[in-house]
């Protein structure tokens, strides 16, 4: 199996020059019309979304471990997305299977590097980490984990199977226009999906005909843990934003409108901005900047807040979990987008306008009682959870694909 390089080549040098976050929105911005002084190259710069389909051409392996082969876009510090996919491969190799992970963003020389940083930041895995070129090792399953690397993989033949691990609808992220529609064709490739979340599954279902197994969040409960003491009793009120502003999707002006609103009904609020470090911001109100901090100091973060206003207009992240975890109240938009796993009876849940998000906040600030029962409830539905059970649902779709596979497959 070998790819046609001029039609990968942009995207891998994008990936290696610029890693996970540019990378990703690459492709989205990768030469964009407004953002980089050179010439528009449409045939040069995304030729790779022609790349020839190949089908999955290996024999479905009767039993046995899997060997899985996993394509990432990069590495980054401190994502979420790269949390649930390393969390799955150390758990997968812990119940006997071979993983492999194959990096658009890294260069031969970094894997090394990389392999520290994935044990370092995120989990010790055994896996090899490889350059993705022209050529894989076989594989039973082969795992697309984002919209650019669903391109690449349906160029590979030498697998199995082949599968899309979609942790949110990265079509949403753009526009509507060539981007949007580049990330939405992906969900027609005939890949079988393992989703972060029922909502995901449910939208893939619905408007692709895609199959879809489901995987649940959880936390992790060595960095997230409640003091036990759920009403903050000493100082200000605090209220945890999530603001980030550089992604679409966290509704950073929506949420500044509503606490603008909350400190207008309530001066004596102090207003935390977590998530990224301070800059030129024009605010109506005092506010504190913790910058982005390692996960050993968040748990200590958050325990000093008696609220958190977490926005979400695509998939959850694993932050409520985490806020929950630490007896912090959650307020959060309504929508299917986060109610398949936020409820009112364990967060406040709000109209995504300023006004109702900031009496939501306002009515858990001034109301202890009602503050109370949301923390114990959510303490209650976290502890409920297991990272354990949802790695076993990813396993679970592996290999029910496999059997589905050779149920199949004619004897010869």
């Amino acid at each position: 199996m070998t790819f046609n390089d001029s039609r990968l080549a942009k995207l891998l040098r994008l990936f290696q020059r610029r890693g996970l976050r540019h990378g990703m929105n690459a492709v989205a911005t990768a030469f964009a019309r407004k953002h980089l002084n050179v010439p528009l190259d449409v045939f040069a710069d995304y030729q790779w979304v022609l790349t020839k389909e190949h089908t999955a051409s290996l024999p479905v392996t009767r039993s046995g471990p899997l060997r899985i082969n996993w394509l990432l876009p990069g590495i980054a510090t401190a994502h979420g997305g790269l949390f649930n996919i390393f969390r799955a491969i150390q758990e997968l190799e812990n119940r006997g299977h071979e993983n492999r992970v194959y990096m658009l963003g890294i260069q031969a020389g970094s894997r090394a590097a990389v392999r520290a940083r994935i044990g370092k930041d995120y989990f010790s895995i055994k896996a090899e980490v490889e350059v993705f070129s022209d050529k894989i090792k076989d594989s039973d399953a082969l795992v697309a984990t984002s919209w650019p690397t669903a391109y690449a993989i349906r160029g590979i033949g030498n697998t199995g199977q082949k599968f899309y691990f979609v942790q949110d609808l990265e079509h949403m992220f753009y526009a509507p226009g060539s981007l949007h529609e580049f990330a939405r064709q992906t969900y027609q490739f005939g890949f079988r999906g393992i989703t972060a979340g029922s909502w995901i599954a449910d939208v893939l279902r619905r408007d692709f005909n895609m199959e879809c197994s489901v995987f649940g969040f959880s936390y992790d409960r060595h960095a997230y843990a409640s003091t036990g003491n759920h009403l903050l009793t000493s100082g200000k009120k605090r209220v945890l934003f999530y603001a980030r502003p550089e992604t679409e999707r966290r509704g950073f002006e929506l949420g500044l409108l509503a606490l603008s609103l909350v400190a207008q009904s309530m001066p004596g609020v102090e207003f935390v901005l977590a998530g990224f470090s301070r800059r030129s911001l024009d605010l109506p109100f005092p506010a504190i900047f913790p910058g982005v901090l390692p996960i050993s100091k968040l748990g200590a973060l958050y325990r000093s807040c008696d609220v958190a206003l977490i926005l979400s207009h695509t998939n959850l992240s694993l932050l409520p979990l985490e806020l929950m975890a630490c007896g912090c109240a959650v307020v959060s938009n309504r929508g299917p987008n986060t109610e398949w796993l936020l409820s009112d009876q364990t967060v406040q849940l709000a109209e995504p306008d300023p006004k109702s998000l900031a009496w939501a906040l306002v009515e858990l600030l001034r109301n202890d009682g009602l503050r109370l029962h949301k923390i114990e409830a959510a303490l209650a539905f976290v502890n409920s959870t297991d990272w354990t059970r949802e790695i076993t649902a990813i396993e679970s779709a592996l290999l029910t694909s496999r059997a589905t596979a050779l149920q199949l497959t004619p004897h010869v």
